[in-house]
């Protein structure tokens, strides 16, 4: 039995690196084993975060310039690879060699200039693009056997890179069956109309512009409050709740939620799923066959998710305040909307679900 590797963060490229050991281990287990590498955070990493938190819409420009760089440039890309080797050299040679990898699978491009290097030396490498349309020209590997994206466009863009369409790569527990009723009662939910709103794993607080529209609620529906593990921004909601429950005529329900490991039931339980438009949620919401409303986004590497969404017909996008609370009003007057973009949905879940089959026989054709 062969070994394949997989090398991801803990961001929402480890989600993705999940559903292919686990979509690999289902249907080739007796084929392939599995091993994770998991990447330590980086003073890189650590900015982001910051910025992230302090300042969502300072990133956009950074994320463009850079890539424009690293793309031209050659000594601006060999230094960025540089500065990877140095970080994860050692941790990423050693893990291979104990584990006696076979093939490599990448999620995270911090990993990917120590896979090019096992690459030149006859191990495999296959590079995950872990976003589906605004890439990083760093989360492009001109070295690795192929590049697995999410369709035409990025194909199209990046002519001669060893570029390969797949669709998205989502874990099984969100595209199965369920029944709604059944998880409602589960997750204690009444039985009304339910939005979920994500704030993506960091937690989002610009979450909050919808607020306007929960204060205002003159029917009974559910707003679960998905904060990820933004421990302050969960805080403040058990607050609004608090304050809520004893002042308010507002008939809606907030559920602050935490940082789950269930948020497929919540996706499950909902009628439609609002907030921070991060390609993972965003596919997952599909794979759970919700319509997906996009609020915010991070400026930079999520802007084409805003086009994904208008262009494939799979929800609504409104970043203006006002107009999205307005949006969000008309669709509690008028529930039935939210069905109008079920066929598109199911469509696009479809497609997404072959993906590990083109992962599979890519594999196979560097192993055999």
């Amino acid at each position: 039995m062969k070994t394949i590797g997989i090398f991801t963060s803990i961001y929402g490229h480890e989600s993705i690196a999940k559903a292919i050991a686990e979509k690999i281990e289902e249907n080739a287990k007796n084929k392939y084993s599995i091993k994770i590498f998991f990447i330590k955070r980086s003073a890189l990493d650590l900015t982001y975060d910051y910025l992230f938190k302090i300042n969502p819409t300072s990133i956009g420009s950074s994320f463009h310039w850079s890539s424009k760089i690293t793309q031209k440039d050659k000594s601006a890309r060999k230094l960025a690879d540089a500065y990877f080797l140095m970080n994860y050299d050692k941790e990423i040679t050693d893990f291979i060699k104990k584990n006696k990898i076979n093939l490599c699978i990448s999620t995270y491009f911090e990993c990917n200039p120590i896979l090019e290097k096992f690459q030149q030396k006859g191990i495999p490498f296959i590079n995950i693009v872990t976003d589906p349309k605004t890439v990083h020209s760093l989360t492009i590997s001109e070295k690795a056997d192929s590049n697995f994206v999410f369709d035409d466009y990025l194909v199209k863009q990046y002519k001669n890179k060893n570029m390969k369409k797949a669709g998205w790569f989502i874990r099984s527990k969100f595209e199965n069956n369920y029944d709604r009723k059944t998880i409602r009662k589960k997750l204690k939910i009444s039985n009304d109309l339910t939005f979920l709103i994500v704030s993506g794993s960091e937690g989002s607080n610009a979450i909050l512009k919808i607020l306007p529209t929960i204060i205002n609620c003159e029917q009974k529906v559910n707003f679960i409050i998905s904060c990820g593990k933004n421990k302050f921004l969960y805080n403040n909601m058990l607050g609004i709740k608090q304050s809520f429950d004893k002042f308010s005529s507002s008939k809606a329900e907030i559920i602050p939620l935490y940082h789950t490991s269930e948020l497929h039931l919540y996706m499950q339980a909902a009628d439609l799923i609002v907030g921070k438009a991060g390609p993972n949620t965003l596919f997952e919401s599909v794979a759970c066959e919700k319509p997906f409303f996009a609020i915010t986004h991070i400026h930079g590497q999520e802007d084409g998710n805003l086009d994904i969404i208008r262009d494939f017909k799979i929800g609504i996008v409104e970043e203006n305040a006002k107009k999205a609370n307005k949006e969000l009003a008309e669709l509690i007057e008028n529930p039935e909307k939210i069905s109008d973009f079920t066929k598109n949905i199911k469509k696009l879940k479809a497609y997404n679900q072959n993906s590990i089959n083109i992962l599979l026989k890519e594999i196979d054709r560097l192993l055999n």
